[in-house]
């Protein structure tokens, strides 16, 4: 089966994905000593039934649907068996993964390219206002790295602290907060670099507007019009940079789009597992979801499928 899987030009990680399932399904009819070449669509329905029983999101059941319809093809292949049950079979309801256009290493490159941080050389460097400005460029040129190569969500940037920066060993600490996990994540070393000056310099600049003494690493700039910062867990920063981001990068929509795609990239090179921990998830069910985004006409594929009456 797994040979099969491979012909089928799917990702390794769908195929792999596919594989587990299927077993999966198998050690579920074991149980009944229900074989396999006589599996019937009852049994498939027994089955998705079971696995919604434990809370199995709808979009990950119809994956695993989508699984054994291949299974099924290549028991038909093999001569096991002449039909597929698992193609009369269709899932519906539940709450759909919204699937953003997927962007690609270089896009998310481009991105952190494109975000020019201005220098005293700017035409309007004289203002009053130009070093609160140029130091939020800064401070943002920081945060896109660490959304582009970390995948972290814009709530848990506003929760790392100086404590949470391992610079000397290039790691950095998460942490995840009611929905996510806590977990360590490796810098890229020209991160390493980015995140020193801005410890240590521009930081250090910011903290002049804060009436309050904090540990959070990145810190808001005055109000227009205010001197000062009142309250330093605050970072409103994200619908100007969204808006500046989309002007500069055509095909940027929003951060949830950033962060669908790093963790879509992950995928091709990562285990689940070891996905799920980069990502913060508490549940795999929420890396699986993902998964849609790797797998090629997914949904017209189970569409295709026929209700039972």
């Amino acid at each position: 089966f797994k040979s099969y899987l491979k012909q089928q030009e799917l990702s390794k990680t769908t195929a792999e994905m596919y594989h587990y399932q299927t077993m999966n399904f198998i050690s579920f009819l074991d149980k009944d000593n229900t074989e396999v070449e006589k599996c019937t669509e009852k049994e498939i329905m027994l089955y998705l039934a079971h696995l919604q029983k434990k809370g199995i999101a709808s979009e990950t059941r119809k994956l695993r649907l989508s699984a054994l319809k291949h299974f099924f093809n290549f028991q038909i292949e093999n001569n096991k068996r002449k039909d597929n049950p698992a193609n009369r079979i269709k899932l519906q309801g539940g709450q759909k993964q919204k699937l953003y256009p997927i962007l690609t290493p270089q896009e998310l490159q481009s991105i952190y390219e494109n975000y020019q941080v201005p220098t005293q050389e700017h035409p309007k460097s004289h203002h009053n206002w130009f070093n609160a400005y140029k130091l939020s460029k800064e401070r943002n040129k920081v945060i896109i790295g660490l959304l582009l190569n970390q995948g972290i969500t814009t709530a848990e940037v506003s929760r790392i602290t100086i404590d949470s920066l391992d610079l000397r060993n290039g790691k950095i600490d998460i942490t995840g907060g009611r929905t996510g996990k806590d977990r360590t994540l490796e810098l890229k070393s020209s991160q390493i670099m980015d995140l020193m000056e801005y410890q240590y310099k521009t930081r250090n600049e910011l903290l002049q507007y804060q009436i309050q003494q904090t540990k959070l690493l990145f810190l808001s700039t005055p109000p227009s019009g205010q001197t000062q910062v009142k309250d330093p867990s605050t970072l409103n920063i994200y619908k100007r940079l969204t808006e500046e981001l989309k002007e500069q990068n055509p095909k940027f929509i929003n951060f949830l789009q950033v962060r669908a795609s790093v963790i879509t990239y992950w995928l091709k090179n990562y285990n689940l597992r070891q996905v799920q921990y980069r990502a913060g998830h508490k549940r795999i069910i929420s890396t699986e979801a993902y998964l849609i985004n790797d797998i090629d006409d997914l949904q017209k594929e189970i569409d295709s499928f026929h209700p039972i009456g």
